[in-house]
């Protein structure tokens, strides 16, 4: 932010006076904007405000013109990546053109019917020379998608379309790792919950946690972190549940390389979606809410 009239004129005249050999009765001195060294002074104020200003304006038009450029950055291969069009017939990306104007490649023919990504997000690699580039489509397993599983991995030809459409859009010498896999596995088991049985049976306690976190899982924003007290917290916002006496939450990753799930591993705490989003069915394609998983305690026993 540039100074204000005043304060350039104000410095100006101390400046002006500290190097003028005069005296007194110097007209020099004198604060009336008549005087002709002030007048001079004030011109030349107002001439370096109005540079000043320009200045501010044009540094503002830069910044912006800079937070639109963002191209080769992760968030831009992010946006590229929702970009992707596929043609299910070919079983190839559509048509990909240089366009002469900006210098870029571009689709031929936008076409957003054929855009398969659904969600797209990055994360640094191991070794932080690159990015993990994951992406995922929406789910087209009505049975999985009604038990919350909003997204689902692309198959082998829409993946290896999209590495052929990303190997034509990155910057020379970007190191992108592309991950679309199966979505993390959440397990509850071991849960102790106590309700109050005057409102509810243990029936409906069941049947209100499943839906809960099912929802749970369609609210959850693509590679987000997981959190177990976020689950519980779902667990303990429904109405007549008392208390959660005992819990443990267990999390299962796909492995690309072994083309399967890893063990389950307890969840703490928080750990990130490794695929970018979770899901309470397994691979074999059922529910991970198990009433076995959970035992139901009244609360009028335990008054």
């Amino acid at each position: 932010m540039s100074k204000s009239l005043s304060q350039i004129y104000s410095e100006a005249i101390q400046t002006r006076n500290n190097y003028l050999q005069i005296t007194e009765l110097n007209s020099g001195l004198t604060n009336s904007k008549m005087s002709i060294l002030n007048l001079i002074t004030y011109v030349m104020s107002v001439l370096i405000h109005s540079y000043n200003v320009i200045l501010d304006i044009f540094e503002i038009e830069i910044a912006n013109i800079i937070s639109t450029r963002i191209n080769g950055t992760a968030q831009w291969y992010v946006i590229m990546a929702t970009k992707f069009q596929y043609n299910n017939n070919t079983k190839n990306c559509d048509q990909l053109v240089f366009d002469e104007d900006t210098l870029k490649i571009k689709f031929n023919k936008v076409d957003t019917s054929h855009q398969i990504i659904a969600k797209a997000a990055y994360v640094d690699n191991d070794t932080k020379d690159g990015i993990i580039l994951k992406v995922c489509k929406n789910n087209i397993n009505s049975d999985e998608k009604n038990n919350g599983v909003n997204y689902m991995q692309l198959n082998s030809d829409e993946l290896t379309a999209f590495k052929y459409y990303l190997s034509q859009i990155k910057f020379i010498g970007a190191n992108i790792q592309v991950l679309s896999i199966p979505g993390d596995i959440i397990t509850v088991k071991n849960c102790v919950v106590v309700y109050n049985d005057r409102y509810i049976t243990e029936e409906q306690a069941f049947n209100n946690i499943k839906n809960a976190l099912i929802k749970y899982t369609t609210t959850l924003d693509y590679n987000a972190f997981i959190y177990s007290q976020k689950i519980i917290d779902t667990i303990m916002s429904l109405d007549y549940i008392e208390n959660i006496n005992n819990i443990d939450i267990y999390i299962n990753k796909y492995n690309l390389s072994l083309r399967k799930y890893d063990s389950a591993v307890k969840l703490t705490n928080i750990q990130h979606a490794y695929s970018g989003y979770i899901k309470f069915i397994d691979e074999k394609g059922e529910s991970t809410i198990k009433n076995e998983y959970i035992t139901f305690n009244k609360m009028s026993d335990s008054r």
